[in-house]
């Protein structure tokens, strides 16, 4: 199981947000967003740390921002607290 602990973030095509390109472990190994996806999708387990709680990574469909074609693309569902959702971990 891999833990994420910081976020890398570009700005969109048309620069009206961010995206989530990249991921850092706890073991500071930089992933790209398509190399979690794969992960995910051959069955590994991803998650967050933050706020002494972790979450769990998941595959969406596409970015949230309408009209964005960003895809496949990653998330956390919110719970207690915001600090391990994987938009408000920190950059690196």
């Amino acid at each position: 199981m891999s833990t994420v602990t910081h976020v890398y973030k570009q700005p969109s095509g048309d620069g009206s947000h961010l995206h989530i390109s990249r991921v850092r472990t706890a073991e500071g190994i930089s992933y790209s967003r398509a190399e979690v996806v794969r992960g995910l999708d051959a069955g590994e387990s991803w998650r967050t740390w933050g706020g002494g709680a972790f979450a769990r990574i998941r595959k969406v469909a596409g970015c949230p921002h309408p009209d964005c074609p960003v895809a496949p693309y990653i998330t956390t569902d919110p719970d207690h607290t915001a600090q391990n959702n994987l938009d408000g971990l920190p950059p690196f």
